[in-house]
């Protein structure tokens, strides 16, 4: 498994929409940690094991245009 970051949320006026989905669809996949912004922004961090960039790109793909996120990034992991 890999490690990624990215932060995301849902596009203003859309949260109630995404959480919506969200449960619909099971939740967030295993792996996933969030953890939203302390200025109640909307955004969180997301820090991702995942097989790839593709697998985390394939669970967004859920949300199409209600959900914004920036660049998803591979990182080290420090036990490594």
């Amino acid at each position: 498994m890999k490690i990624f970051y990215f932060v995301g949320g849902p596009k203003a006026g859309r949260a109630e929409e995404f959480f919506q989905h969200l449960h619909q669809i099971g939740g967030s996949p295993a792996g996933w940690r969030i953890y939203p912004h302390s200025s109640e922004d909307g955004k969180a961090l997301h820090v991702v094991e995942a097989e790839s960039r593709q697998a985390i790109l394939d669970h967004l793909q859920h949300f199409g245009d209600i959900y914004e996120y920036a660049e998803i990034i591979e990182i080290r992991n420090a036990a490594q």
